[in-house]
């Protein structure tokens, strides 16, 4: 059985979000391959979901879980703001779909976390584009 609490990075102890109640367990973004993902500013209010700067809580098909930071370099966004012609800002929530979605392709296609639990989005891939095109001035899909 697992331990119902679980520690991050940092050191600090937190609620296992499968032990959380009903109300408040956050969404997991689940891999073809077993690999589940959860927003750490879902499971941490303090954590902003703000930036191009996001942490993950990741547990691979073996149960065992790591944090891992997924960071989008500014010439990405530079691309992202010039073909939006600034529509999406930094505070928009494109960014941590962005990062989830290139998190979740990694540990799909090398069934593993990435090195030094981190990964940098330094291209635009298609689905990203077409994100970023549905995508309106206040952050969220059309």
């Amino acid at each position: 059985m697992l331990n119902p609490m679980t520690r991050h990075a940092a050191g600090k102890e937190r609620r296992r979000p499968e032990t959380a109640p009903a109300r408040q367990r956050p969404i997991e973004f689940q891999t073809d391959n077993g690999f589940s993902l959860i927003r750490l500013c879902d499971v941490d209010k303090s954590v902003s979901q703000a930036g191009t700067k996001h942490t993950f809580i990741v547990r691979d098909p073996d149960g065992y879980e790591l944090d891992v930071t997924v960071e989008i370099t500014n010439e990405v966004v530079a691309e992202v703001m010039w073909r939006c012609k600034g529509l999406i800002s930094l505070e928009s929530s494109y960014w941590i779909n962005c990062a989830e979605r290139h998190l979740a392709d990694y540990l799909w296609m090398h069934e593993d976390y990435p090195p030094d639990a981190s990964l940098g989005v330094d291209q635009l891939s298609l689905d990203d584009l077409d994100a970023a095109r549905r995508w309106n001035c206040d952050g969220e899909k059309e």
